[in-house]
């Protein structure tokens, strides 16, 4: 798996979000320079409110989608890969049944005996919207990191 820097992964996301038309100013785009004092969720649409978690989907080791009151389902982007997700026969989840959450990297999810924290939390149509966003963001990353190596094979030259 290729990593990507902070700031590389944050300019290839704000600018698939800007493509999909979800971005709500220009100022969501990070400088180099700039500390980025919140999430990029929550530069987009505020505090996320989550009643009545009844289940989930585990998607992947770093992803999953959250069920919850009749209709609401919430895309949980992990800070890194939580490899006990994919065998757990539950997850525990840092937050009670009525919760608002203003900055997801303090939220965690308990699997087995690892807990596997939050990068960020959003709202998504179904199971898969949440695989396509996710595809869709992976290509973003690609794209950049691949940009980037493209600027700096020339300025090598």
């Amino acid at each position: 798996m290729t990593r990507l820097n902070r700031t590389q992964l944050t300019t290839g996301l704000v600018a698939m979000i800007a493509a999909l038309g979800l971005a709500t100013s220009a100022s969501a785009t990070p400088r180099q320079d700039e500390t980025v004092a919140t999430t990029e969720t929550e530069t987009r649409q505020g505090p996320i409110r989550i009643r009545n978690v009844h289940g989930y989907s585990v998607l992947d080791r770093q992803h999953l989608v959250l069920r919850a009151g009749s209709r609401q389902r919430y895309l949980v982007t992990l800070q890194r890969e939580c490899h006990d997700m994919r065998f757990s026969h539950q997850l525990g989840l840092s937050f009670d049944r009525l919760a608002t959450i203003r900055n997801p990297r303090f939220e965690y999810v308990q699997a087995g005996v690892q807990r596997c924290y939050f990068d960020t939390i959003e709202e998504v149509e179904s199971n898969d919207a949440a695989r396509a966003l996710i595809a869709a963001r992976a290509e973003a990353a690609a794209e950049a990191e691949a940009e980037a190596a493209d600027g700096a094979n020339s300025a090598r030259r």
